[in-house]
């Protein structure tokens, strides 16, 4: 366990912050490379695409938080501003992103789907470095396991993980999803996204299909985490749900639309 990459005295260097961080870059500098590929845009639209999909992308992942987690926010355990650095949803942030593109993209003028499907690469590219800080830290948690891959957490101050779990045998639920959402990086990076610069492939197929394929992964890896997520409806919790609602409606989508261009 690292909760802190670097501890010098009373200067901590947070893992978890520090991945996050360094995936937002990554995903950022690769997004730069792409401008010329992406319809009207330029750097000046780019720069305020990215900073308007992060507001969103902060502000989805805080609300959909407090929807979750309401008893506990109700009780005084938590509080929206004082624990502000705690406490994101990823289907938050991910749908508080998606609808301020929409919102931006009319503003600077440019495609939503054509230009969305190069952050179909670059969000998973940030995001499963953020999941291995997620795993130094002992945050998002599985539930025990005898298998030989289960993963002990050791005692630390700054632990995520329950004392009552530390030393028991793990699920690494974080690994899990970071190897997912790697695969699809490499998948959309490698082989979608090129044929749609190609024309071989319909536009918005590389940003539809990484949710797609996220929330298929996302539903399954949720059986084996062990942490608070709030309540269930009929045995599954929120983000199961919310996989459920994208597996179905984004797959309707696409299979309406088409994947592949016809030849003419």
């Amino acid at each position: 366990m690292f909760p802190y990459l670097i501890e010098l005295g009373p200067l901590r260097l947070a893992t978890y912050g520090t991945t996050v961080a360094i995936g937002y870059l990554m995903g950022i500098v690769w997004l730069k490379t792409q401008i010329p590929w992406m319809p009207r845009m330029t750097l000046e639209k780019f720069w305020i695409m990215i900073y308007g999909l992060f507001f969103g992308a902060i502000m989805g992942g805080k609300l959909l938080f407090l929807i979750v987690e309401w008893p506990e926010f109700a009780s005084g355990n938590l509080e929206f501003f004082g624990d502000f650095r705690y406490g994101f949803v990823f289907y938050g942030g991910l749908f508080g992103a998606t609808a301020m593109g929409l919102l931006v993209r009319r503003w600077i003028d440019v495609p939503y789907l054509p230009v969305a499907d190069f952050y179909g690469v670059a969000l998973p590219m940030g995001h499963w470095l953020g999941r291995i800080g997620c795993f130094g830290v002992g945050c998002c948690y599985g539930k025990p396991t005898d298998s030989f891959w289960g993963i002990r957490f050791p005692g630390h101050p700054a632990s995520s993980t329950p004392e009552h779990l530390i030393g028991v045998p793990l699920h690494p639920t974080q690994l899990y999803e970071s190897a997912a959402v790697l695969a699809i990086c490499l998948f959309n990076w490698l082989w979608v996204l090129p044929r749609v610069k190609k024309g071989a492939i319909v536009p918005g197929t590389v940003f539809l299909g990484y949710i797609w394929l996220y929330s298929v992964a996302r539903f399954f890896i949720e059986f084996f985490r062990g942490d608070d997520r709030g309540a269930t409806v009929a045995g599954l919790f929120v983000s199961q749900w919310l996989s459920i609602a994208s597996i179905t409606i984004l797959g309707a989508w696409m299979w309406k639309r088409g994947i592949w261009k016809e030849k003419r």
